[in-house]
């Protein structure tokens, strides 16, 4: 789990998680080029739409999505048997 105290959005993973102060959003860090919101938010009803980094840069890191780089796995190409 990565320490929120010494980290900014910009050095966040890909998959990287954050929730809000008060609990209600949760912002997983999925950039979809070329747009600057780089991080998909939900509440509990669903999406609220994408956000910047200064929207939750003060929101703490809770975790990541499973297998992606944030949580230590690399999205690369894996080859398929024919």
């Amino acid at each position: 789990m990565t320490d929120n105290s010494t980290t900014t959005p910009a050095d966040d993973l890909i998959g990287t998680a954050r929730r809000s102060p008060n609990g209600t959003r949760l912002a997983i860090l999925w950039p979809s080029p070329p747009h600057p919101a780089r991080w998909m938010v939900t509440d509990r009803w669903g999406s609220t739409g994408y956000e910047t980094d200064d929207v939750v840069a003060d929101w703490p890191v809770v975790g990541s999505v499973p297998y992606s780089p944030a949580a230590g796995m690399e999205l690369t190409e894996i080859e398929v048997a024919r």
